[in-house]
């Protein structure tokens, strides 16, 4: 079986530069239609490609570190993991700008959801202590917590709202925060599982997932490929529960003072 992809990195910025037609025809039609969406796709993409010729740049580096068999790819592994930490905090408390200090809930909710996941994928020996399988495997754990991070608390901080008076009379009739908070932590955290949920029920009929594809394409076993993109997954879905629940714990102090009353966050 020919493992993969049959093409220099030269050929494949030909080939990317053919595929290229087909986005220039959809900015070409946004425009023509008038959706407005022209110029945010192209900043899109040209955001995300240069951030992906970044890690590629420093993924090329890493796995020469590593082909010397020395451990000088820790720092940088270490340096990169968190920052994912640090940018994924921050783009979902941006989601989050009505709250105060909502880095303070985002960070550590992700960053919780995903050490629990890595640390159960290196224990259990699905992920190597070795960068090419450290980073993109961090990249999916940590992008999936934000994920699930932003969806969480824009739902709450959206229930709170609408709900607000109902918090009030809640808690002047005794109730604590916690109590009044409880049902709508609940919502937050089922909305926000719904979409990997449905992922999860149609793994392999509508889409073949990144890490399955990844390795089909590298040649691996498709048997094999399966489990390991299921490993990956439930250990993605748990730490995305994780950082569900992390975001409710932390949250409820943004909501209310030390005298379990109601914030004015005007």
């Amino acid at each position: 079986m020919t493992s993969g992809i049959p093409y220099t990195p030269v050929e494949g910025l030909i080939v990317l530069a053919g595929v290229s037609v087909l986005l220039i025809i959809v900015i070409l039609i946004s425009i023509w239609k008038k959706m407005g969406i022209g110029k945010d796709f192209i900043q899109g993409l040209l955001m995300g490609g240069s951030q992906l010729v970044a890690i590629a740049l420093v993924l090329t580096v890493l796995f020469r570190l590593q082909e010397d068999d020395n451990f000088l790819w820790i720092p940088p592994v270490i340096i990169l993991v968190g920052s994912m930490a640090i940018i994924g905090g921050w783009r979902s408390a941006k989601r989050a700008a009505k709250m105060p200090g909502a880095f303070m809930v985002t960070t550590p909710a992700i960053i919780a959801g995903a050490s629990v996941s890595l640390m159960v994928l290196v224990i259990s020996r699905a992920m190597p202590l070795k960068p090419q399988f450290i980073v993109p495997l961090a990249g999916m754990v940590f992008g999936n917590s934000m994920a699930i991070c932003s969806l969480t608390l824009d739902r709450v901080i959206r229930e709170f709202e609408l709900n607000r008076n109902v918090i009030e009379t809640k808690l002047s009739l005794g109730a604590s925060s916690k109590q009044a908070m409880e049902e709508l932590f609940r919502m937050g955290v089922r909305a926000a599982l719904i979409p990997t949920i449905d992922r999860l029920k149609t793994l392999g009929i509508i889409f073949i997932p990144g890490a399955m594809a990844g390795l089909l394409i590298a040649g691996t076993d498709p048997l094999v490929a399966a489990e390991y993109q299921l490993i990956v997954y439930i250990m993605i879905i748990g730490g995305g529960i994780i950082t569900a629940l992390m975001v409710v714990i932390l949250s409820r102090k943004r909501f209310f003072n030390e005298n379990e009353q109601v914030r004015d966050w005007g």
